[in-house]
């Protein structure tokens, strides 16, 4: 698609789902304690799918990050 000619059109996320794991999601079967959730997850799934990668990106690099030890003291009561 990048490499390709004509006029990009970006991918939404739920375009991705239906190509990692081959089928649309299901958002139709809602109950009245799910109906937030449910839209919710079609708000997501349609943002372009870059905007969601990047921040689980960040999320694990700033997660999974290197720290250095901290060093604590321990007073001791007199």
């Amino acid at each position: 698609m990048a490499l390709g000619t004509g006029a990009y059109n970006g991918l939404a996320t739920v375009d991705v789902w239906t190509l990692l794991v081959g089928q649309t999601p299901s958002f139709a079967t809602q109950s009245d304690s799910s109906q937030l959730l449910a839209a919710l997850s079609a708000g997501i799934m349609s943002m372009p799918a870059w905007v969601i990668f990047a921040i689980i990106g960040f999320t694990v690099v700033h997660v999974c990050r290197k720290r250095r030890a901290r060093r604590r003291i321990f007073r001791t009561a007199h």
